[in-house]
């Protein structure tokens, strides 16, 4: 028996990305909520389990019972889970698998979203600084996530050669990705001297190299598999699961070598019955291009210092053995705390994605984390026959 197949998958629901100042994290999430169960052929009195994230913009507590209230719910489950990053949704799937397989709840919703776009805090300032240890690296500058991030690049660089056309390579092929996309924010192709001339936010990362900040949310709904065979789409279910923390703190990273993510992927498709060269296709964390990059080196797509050239040689572009981020990602499609990882991952197995599908996709894997690479989950999902 599989160690997740009693639930799957049934719904998926994405909000119109981009700046929608008339609309808060509130309107948003719960928006999302409603497109989910609707997709999922259920009506919001089936629901009695909720999972979700409350804002990084503007944080709030116990935030799954404000929006639970809101949309009218009283479930017999509810809790804000953070885990950090793609990690975060990933986890609320777990949960909301586990409440379903013990009978905790019948159907529950995951859900995250935020006006990233038009109510962000300002960096270094109110909950940013008095939320995290970071006490040995604000006072130098370290603040937010584009400078940590960078600081991950130069190591690469300097470890591997890696440079500017390798990261260049992921955005671009990201950006072909979003184009496709008809929920991407940014949807236009770029050159790489127009890279180049991008720019440039905390050396050697450029504007194109950085997610793009967004308002919307995304949601799924999780019911029991015996359930999900009489609802409108094929069931999606979660095959396998792992993660790993390594660190909190930047000045605490131990090098790419030590971050575990490869044996985290290695236990995630040992769970699944699977291996990597199963999988069909990848939506994988890049809340910066060099995320992209490490994740493809550790999990075993090529060897460690490869990844720009496997990108350059278009191994993550559709029509690849294993396309990456058919959605346009983070970086095009827009950042919602990688949840549209996850709804890609489910849409690309349920098939019907048009000129982004990829052709008899039957095993996807997200793989993402949280922090400074400081925390790593690898999922593999699979689609019912």
């Amino acid at each position: 028996m599989r160690a997740f197949g009693g639930a799957a998958v049934v719904g998926v629901g994405e909000t119109r990305l981009g700046k929608r100042p008339d609309r808060t994290t509130l309107d948003l999430q719960a928006e999302a909520v409603r497109l989910a169960v609707a997709d999922a052929g259920l009506g919001p009195g089936d629901v009695d389990g909720l999972f979700n994230l409350g804002p990084y913009s503007r944080p709030a507590q116990m935030f799954a019972m404000t929006l639970a209230e809101h949309l009218g719910l009283q479930p017999g489950v509810v809790a804000s889970l953070d885990a950090g990053g793609t990690l975060s949704p990933m986890m609320m799937v777990a949960n909301a698998v586990w409440a379903v397989e013990t009978g905790m709840c019948s159907v529950a919703v995951c859900t995250f979203g935020e006006a990233a776009a038009t109510g962000r805090v300002v960096p270094g300032r109110g909950w940013t600084s008095t939320a995290d240890t970071i006490e040995f690296e604000e006072p130098f500058g370290v603040v937010g996530n584009v400078v940590p991030y960078a600081l991950m690049a130069s190591r690469h660089m300097a470890e591997f050669g890696t440079t500017d056309e390798a990261l260049y390579a992921v955005a671009a092929s990201a950006r072909r990705h979003a184009a496709r996309n008809p929920n991407a924010a940014r949807r236009e192709p770029f050159t790489l001297e127009e890279y180049r001339a991008s720019r440039m936010i905390a050396t050697p990362l450029r504007v194109l190299d950085c997610s793009t900040m967004v308002d919307g949310a995304g949601a799924v709904v999780v019911t029991s598999a015996q359930r999900a065979r009489h609802l409108p789409h094929r069931p999606v279910t979660v095959l396998g699961l792992a993660a790993r923390m390594s660190h909190r703190n930047l000045n605490q990273f131990p090098g790419f070598d030590e971050l575990g993510i490869g044996a985290v992927g290695e236990r995630a498709l040992k769970m699944a019955g699977v291996t990597l060269a199963d999988v069909d296709v990848a939506e994988i964390h890049d809340a910066f291009t060099i995320s992209t990059l490490v994740f493809l080196e550790e999990l075993g797509f090529c060897r460690r210092g490869e990844g720009g050239a496997y990108a350059r040689e278009g191994h993550l572009d559709l029509g690849a053995r294993c396309p990456v981020n058919t959605h346009g990602g983070l970086l095009s499609q827009g950042h919602v705390a990688g949840f549209f990882h996850l709804t890609e991952a489910v849409k690309q197995l349920r098939g019907g994605e048009g000129d982004r599908q990829v052709p008899g996709a039957e095993v996807a894997m997200v793989a993402g984390g949280g922090g400074i690479f400081g925390v790593t989950a690898v999922m593999v999902l699979g689609r019912e026959p």
